[in-house]
């Protein structure tokens, strides 16, 4: 009886130290949140969340490809929530092909940058994409949201970004 019982708390204790985060424990976000970038509050974005999108993605306007050591970079700019442009520098890790509405594919830099929504920081991999034309700087996809958030489709900024 007693191997039962040791049993038993084995399993309970692996349950609760590994199973996945219960509702309880995630951030509810709306459709629309204000993302800190690269973890300063005067790096706000306003970012559409999609539960459509595999990936995000960030407006980078007038971007120039270079070379650093051996490695390509783009340098590129954005507004930000407070009007004001600012220009980032990031390592290109990848190019991503990227499918549209139309069916037709899009080839995009992909980067790496910190966002911050909520009390949640992550680096994640952004595909850049001159998103003048829309209505939002940025588009945060599953992979940002995976683990952490809910989305109640009715609400919007319903988080401040405060990473530290």
């Amino acid at each position: 009886m007693s191997n039962f019982f040791s049993n038993l708390m084995l399993i309970l204790f692996v349950y609760f130290c590994c199973a996945p985060k219960s509702y309880a424990e995630k951030s509810i976000v709306g459709w629309l949140e204000a993302a800190a970038l690269k973890n300063k509050p005067d790096y706000l974005v306003i970012a559409k969340i999609d539960t459509g999108a595999d990936n995000s993605s960030l407006n980078a306007v007038n971007q120039e490809i270079y070379e650093r050591n051996g490695d390509l970079w783009v340098k590129f700019s954005l507004t930000t929530k407070s009007g004001r442009e600012i220009t980032f520098q990031n390592r290109i890790i990848k190019t991503a092909l990227i499918k549209m509405k139309d069916g037709n594919l899009q080839r995009r830099n992909v980067i790496e940058i910190n966002v911050c929504i909520g009390t949640i920081s992550k680096k994640i991999k952004v595909n850049l994409v001159d998103r003048s034309h829309f209505k939002y700087q940025m588009l945060i996809g599953r992979s940002f949201l995976k683990g952490d958030f809910l989305v109640d489709s009715e609400e919007k900024f319903t988080v401040e970004p405060d990473c530290r």
